[in-house]
């Protein structure tokens, strides 16, 4: 790559204070704190452009060439204040954690623009699609839940706190940059965010099946309803089956182990699509 393109700072020590403070950024607790978060490749970079994020830092590999447009999205982030690093492959490889890196790797701030979900609201959310997810621990099934949801038109998801953290790097990964696209709420009172959806005048429907269950693709999903899907290997707790209206389950052959959490998430916002 030609440097001389950029106006760039070129590092070269893997003890430089920024390079350092990047690579902090893999820890959940200083993530929060700096309110940052990291992306690797040349998509997530594009995503990350057209959805409008926030971008501090852009890394990039000095032994990489980029196509013309990629440099003209990363002189056009530098002139909104994106600072432009230019390393060697010691101290990109520290960063990335790629297996075939594509030469970039961007910093972003925390969406939250996007974490706008309040206990307290009347109503607002009574056209939403909304799904819900309790201690959903997997990074994998996160990310995926999160592109499932952009794939079919989800309007809101909310996680308890205790679910994998959404800017971790293997759930932006997962995610495929969908993270970028959707709605996106953590609360520590998942039980009141649950009864503040009921609120509104929805139906709250948790993942389970029991005596009573509704079953789906024979009762139809509509957007006054929203779903609760329960952590992968416990499912819901007693306590938040009993704030829902009802339960609902996926129909399957008998002797079946039960589905995925991402992928029972899929078929359950295909029908909220039709």
């Amino acid at each position: 790559m030609n440097n001389l393109i950029f106006d760039v700072t070129e590092i070269t020590s893997k003890s430089n204070s920024t390079i350092i403070k990047i690579g902090k950024l893999g820890n959940k607790k200083y993530r929060n704190e700096e309110k940052l978060f990291v992306c690797n490749g040349i998509k997530l970079f594009r995503e990350a452009v057209k959805f409008n994020a926030e971008i501090k830092y852009i890394v990039l590999n000095n032994n990489t060439d980029f196509d013309g447009d990629v440099i003209k999205l990363i002189k056009d982030q530098q002139s909104l204040g994106a600072m432009v690093l230019c390393v060697s492959d010691a101290v990109f490889d520290k960063l990335s954690e790629e297996q075939a890196p594509q030469g970039i790797i961007v910093v972003c701030k925390y969406f939250d623009d996007k974490h706008t979900f309040s206990i307290e609201a009347e109503n607002e959310y009574f056209d939403d699609k909304i799904m819900l997810f309790e201690s959903i621990r997997d990074p994998g099934n996160i990310g995926t839940i999160i592109r499932n949801a952009a794939a079919f038109g989800i309007d809101r998801l909310i996680f308890s706190s205790d679910c994998a953290d959404i800017y971790s790097s293997k759930v932006i990964r997962a995610a495929m940059g969908a993270v970028f696209k959707v709605r996106i709420d953590i609360v520590d009172d998942f039980k009141g965010a649950i009864k503040s959806i009921k609120n509104c005048g929805k139906k709250v429907l948790g993942a389970a099946l029991n005596q009573d269950s509704l079953v789906l693709g024979k009762y139809e999903l509509n957007t006054q309803d929203a779903v609760i899907i329960g952590n992968e290997g416990h499912g819901l707790p007693k306590e938040t089956l009993e704030l829902c209206d009802n339960t609902l389950f996926i129909p399957m052959n008998e002797n079946t182990e039960s589905l995925n959490a991402a992928i029972a998430t899929a078929i359950i916002m295909w029908e909220f699509s039709k």
